[in-house]
């Protein structure tokens, strides 16, 4: 219910006359798109889809002229870049197939604005459960749950290590 409709109680010890209140009702109504704005979205799309293919011809129309000019002035200090297609993404592993020393430095490459994985470290001594740190010159700084200074522990002695959270 709205918080300006009036209602009258459902129960009463002794019940009273009172008039009907009017509710009040919906003024306006939104309609999602029918079938001819649908088909004149998709002409619109195909239109935008025709022109890009078209200036992509044309950059490498221009591209290829620009070479064509170069090679015919032959001037050594001028150099025409070409732009790449796409940035290529280095592909990931999957934390399980990942090795020991390759999990170390995924925790400690991540990004500052991500937060740090809470880890089950399970080492030649015992375990422990913390935040990996940092990685320097094969001794990893741990900080535990459990112990209030950071651990260094050299990446020889860790088994493996599973997250527990992010």
């Amino acid at each position: 219910m709205s918080n300006k409709q009036k209602t009258t109680p459902l129960m009463y010890i002794v019940q009273p006359e009172y008039n009907d209140v009017r509710a009040q009702m919906q003024a306006f109504v939104v309609k999602k798109p029918g079938k001819e704005e649908k088909s004149i979205q998709v002409e619109n799309k195909t239109q935008v889809e025709n022109t890009v293919e078209e200036l992509s011809i044309r950059e490498a129309k221009e591209a290829e002229n620009d070479l064509e000019i170069a090679k015919q002035n032959e001037e050594p200090e001028r150099k025409i870049e070409e732009k790449p297609s796409r940035r290529q993404r280095k592909k990931r592993k999957p934390l399980s197939k990942m090795s020991i020393a390759e999990k170390v430095e995924f925790f400690t490459t991540m990004p500052k604005n991500m937060a740090k994985s809470l880890c089950f470290i399970k080492t030649i001594e015992g375990s422990y459960r913390g935040v990996i740190m940092a990685e320097q010159n094969g001794i990893v700084t741990i900080r535990s749950l459990n112990e209030p200074k950071p651990l260094n522990i050299p990446l020889e002695n860790i088994k493996g290590i599973d997250v527990l959270g992010f």
